[in-house]
């Protein structure tokens, strides 16, 4: 149904009196096309309302005071129309066919009936297309950074900006936000995610799928639930009680549906409380389309589907990747065998059709794929990188200034440090990854923002924190060329033609689902990369090779490093080798010949490919080169962090310190420079041991492309620092509230916490951590001089600004029940309700209207089964994060 508050109502009204029978004759349907109504749909007005006869049924909107509305009803009632029509015409085997993707990235079509492929794109970070290193894409900051904005807005802003993008890439489907929380900090794909609390996760959520889906396209919300651990992650039962379950876990999932209309869902891998996720009837059905009202279509992740009939009866519409291995002809044989009810076949294929019609896919097939780099899109994503900044510490000196913002003269020298500093990290690994249009680094863009001031900038790695041989420097490439042979044999004869010839970007090549005969060969197949390399350095080279498969790297004719037979467990989500070393000897300035020769077998494989990495040898003393340049230098900036070799799909953190060296390196370097800026680069928290050593931290997250000048913005004093965390930072991983559990054992993952997920548990226990839920500081002095209640739901602030600079505070409001008798143990001692960006000029002051949660009262009633409320007295607590509270208000809930 439509609501009122739609796009589509907000036209000119007009009255029964003025249009009795009005002359409705072209709507325009959800996929953006003009069709003409036929004589047989027309709209009048009677006593009822805005009536609509479509075949001889009769259906009366709710709106009998516009007749502008019964435009949109028709629409609705046209699309409906048809993908009925379409859903009765299907064969059971065109039917199945509908229930499993065709390949990695699209719907199967049938083409008796005009239905045809829709694409869909993985996300959040952008919108990839159908090729890892394919056609470039817009890189907007991860999730964690757009929580960290706490601005509703600006990521409903991104989200529109991404569904442009989609229809760059042909996709109709963004696979996209992540949702699931922070349940610890080492989570692999916690970047994707938006924080550790279910109110902010759920408000960024449905921001992000209103932006999306204003596009006309569709957003799939993940992974339907409590995929939170990348440990065992195609296994692993999550055991998690009911109250937590619906107070914490599913509340994102629940207002994306209820209060954003998203069209697609996507089940997890894992397992919960015994069931995998794509076959849990209860969640896919009762609570998601019965009790919330979902009425779009269910996708398994990605060889996430496990059965052939339970999943149909559960409610998992669509199995993905295609082709199919549980659907198909097993699915018809069990209908036909009466295991599965041939309706509730038809009924997914409806789900599915139904998505199609409303995104305007069953009208076309998915167009090229394009690159989208307006400048106006770079400078939101430079907004929106800048804005979720967090300044952490921006510690007075002896005379009372502060390091930040940067204060600098003709003559300044600047060392710039740290292994994410000459290149950063804008996003994590795994299926997050989009090749960027271009990325801005933070050495690259403090050069050019500082230089022309005459400022010398100077740079120092420090150290490496690659697990891995990076990736070959593209600028010293040539000519690379990938060949795919029918089979491995063909490898080794020089008359053999390959089937397949491309040009990649980068020597990490990466397939999806049978990559064999997804390039036109079967099952076992020869892959050759080969290029030109021109070192600029004459050294022993470090060379690493990972693949799914066995491979060999030959330099000049030469084998230099040989992974056949070595064990897997390495990249490629767990399927590769583990990594292969070598060496060779190469010769600056000379041109060497690099081929890679892979031999697999894709027999029940899900993915294939080649990482292949080389590296110039690494200097015996990076620390000490790095403290050295600090020494002699005026102000040191260290970029610190993770890359996707730590923070990634596949798998999660050992542990919350900084890789490598950094730890020493940030020690080392405040021990000697006159002030030490830290700039932790990475998408979740980290252990800080220096931090009351040093002068300031910022905290980028993983910032997308334009990280690099976004950063610049925020240290020069060019844009406030406003970033506030989703997250709490504990001081130690034993800390944190599942650490005890994590990752789980016996395929198992207990979460014996409860609701005390992240600062509710800090709060709750009375541990300080290292920073709290909400925290961030600005260049600007803003306080929270006055707070009263306006109604239940709404708090009135004001907000006084004593700095000679504009600056932004974020108010958060937190509700402590007071009488907590008959409490449990995991009850929190406070749980986040509302919370308002609030701009304050300099000098100045603002009033702010904070609305706030209208289920902040609710809870779980095991016994009843149902939502219940809360009542007695409850403190509101006005805050600018979970730890620092500047007023606090009673009022009474009753039932």
């Amino acid at each position: 149904m439509i609501e009122s508050g739609d796009e589509a109502t907000q036209q000119p009204r007009c009255s029964r009196a003025e249009n009795p029978q009005p002359e409705l004759l072209d709507v325009v349907t959800a996929g953006g096309k003009t069709r003409r109504i036929e004589d047989r749909v027309r709209p009048w007005v009677d006593g009822d309302g805005v009536v609509v006869r479509l075949d001889g049924e009769r259906h009366v909107s709710m709106c009998a005071e516009s007749v502008c509305f019964a435009t949109a009803v028709i629409s609705e009632l046209m699309a409906s129309h048809r993908v009925d029509t379409l859903v009765e015409q299907l064969t059971l085997e065109e039917a199945v066919t509908l229930l499993a993707g065709h390949d990695a990235w699209h719907t199967a079509p049938v083409e008796r009936l005009g239905i045809p492929r829709m694409r869909v794109s993985d996300g959040p970070a952008g919108v990839r297309g159908t090729r890892f290193g394919g056609v470039p894409s817009l890189n907007v900051p991860c999730g964690s950074a757009l929580a960290a904005t706490w601005d509703t807005d600006l990521v409903r802003t991104i989200g529109e900006l991404l569904g442009r993008e989609l229809h760059h890439k042909g996709a109709r489907v963004h696979l996209a936000p992540t949702v699931n929380l922070h349940r610890t900090p080492v989570g692999g794909r916690n970047f994707e995610s938006m924080g550790e609390d279910p109110y902010l996760t759920a408000e960024m959520a449905v921001a992000y799928v209103r932006g999306v889906q204003s596009q006309g396209v569709a957003s799939c919300i993940k992974h339907f639930v409590c995929n939170d651990t990348e440990f065992e992650r195609m296994s692993i039962d999550s055991q998690v009680d009911v109250r937590t379950l619906r107070e914490v876990y599913l509340v994102p999932f629940e207002r994306a549906v209820r209060d954003a209309g998203v069209m697609s869902v996507m089940s997890a891998y894992n397992k919960v409380n015994g069931l995998h996720a794509a076959d849990h009837g209860w969640l896919l059905t009762e609570v998601l389309r019965d009790e919330w009202g979902f009425d779009g279509v269910v996708m398994s992740d990605w060889f996430g589907s496990h059965s052939t009939i339970e999943g149909v009866i559960a409610g998992l519409d669509l199995e993905m990747p295609g082709p199919t291995r549980h659907r198909g002809d097993k699915l018809v044989r069990a209908v036909r065998d009466g295991l599965v009810n041939e309706a509730e076949v038809r009924r997914s294929v409806r789900n599915l059709l139904a998505v199609m019609e409303r995104v305007g896919a069953l009208d076309s097939e998915p167009g090229p794929e394009t690159t989208n780099d307006h400048p106006d899109d770079r400078a939101l994503i430079r907004i929106a990188s800048g804005r979720g900044m967090v300044l952490l510490r921006n510690s007075d000196d002896k005379t009372g200034r502060r390091p930040l913002p940067l204060s600098v003269a003709p003559g300044t020298t600047i060392a710039v440090i740290g292994p994410n500093a000459e290149k950063c990290r804008a996003l994590g690994g795994g299926s997050a990854l989009v090749t960027p249009t271009h990325v801005s680094h933070p050495l690259d863009a403090l050069r050019t923002r500082l230089e022309p001031l005459g400022v010398l900038v100077r740079h120092a790695a420090g150290c490496d924190i690659n697990k891995r041989v990076p990736e070959v420097d593209a600028s010293m490439v040539a000519n690379l060329v990938l060949d795919i042979f029918a089979t491995p044999d063909e490898l080794d004869d020089s008359s053999a033609e390959p089937i397949r010839t491309t040009q990649p970007r980068t020597t990490q090549i990466f397939w999806t689902r049978d990559p064999g005969r997804r390039e036109g060969a079967g099952l076992a197949f020869g892959a050759r990369l080969a290029f030109d390399f021109v070192p600029d350095i004459t050294a022993s080279w470090d060379i690493g090779i990972e693949t799914v498969g066995d491979a060999r790297v030959l330099i000049d004719g030469l084998v230099v490093a040989n992974n056949t037979g070595a064990p897997k467990g390495g990249s490629f989500f767990g399927t590769g080798r583990l990594e292969v070393r070598g060496s060779a000897a190469l010769v600056a300035g000379r041109v060497h010949r690099v081929v890679v020769e892979l031999r697999q077998s894709t027999e029940g494989s899900s993915v294939g490919g080649i990482n292949l990495g080389m590296r110039a040898p690494l200097p015996a003393d990076m620390v000490g080169e790095a403290v050295s340049l600090a020494a002699q230098s005026d102000v040191s900036i260290v970029v610190v962090g993770t890359n996707e070799d730590w923070e990634s799909e596949g798998w999660d953190r050992s542990g919350i310190d900084l890789p490598g060296e950094q730890d020493r390196l940030v020690s080392e370097v405040a021990r000697v420079s006159p002030a030490t800026i830290v700039v932790v680069n990475a998408g979740s928290p980290v252990a800080m041991p220096w931090l009351d050593e040093v002068d300031a931290v910022v905290f980028t997250w993983f910032g997308g492309q334009e990280m690099g000048e976004a950063l610049v913005d925020v240290l020069a004093g060019d844009v406030e620092p406003q970033g506030r965390l989703p997250v709490t930072f504990p001081r130690r991983m034993d800390d944190t509230p599942a650490s005890e559990f994590h990752p789980g054992r016996g395929g198992v993952a207990p979460y014996r916490e409860g609701r005390l997920v992240g600062y509710r548990h800090f709060d709750t226990i009375g541990r300080a951590p290292l920073f709290p839920f909400g925290f961030g500081l600005g260049y600007a002095d803003i306080s929270i001089v006055d707070a009263h209640l306006i109604d239940d739901f709404t708090v009135g602030v004001s907000l006084a600004n004593a700095s000679d600079r504009d600056g932004v505070q974020i108010v958060q409001v937190y509700a402590h029940a007071v009488d907590r008798t008959g409490f449990d143990r995991d009850e929190p001692d406070q749980k986040l309700v509302g919370f308002a960006r609030v701009e304050v000029p300099a000098g100045g002051s603002t009033d702010v209207i904070v609305r706030l949660d209208t289920d902040a009262y609710r809870y779980w009633n095991v016994t009843t089964d149902s939502w219940a409320q809360r009542t007695g007295d409850v403190e509101l607590r006005i805050a600018t994060s979970s730890r620092h509270v500047s007023h606090r208000l009673m009022r009474r809930v009753r039932a």
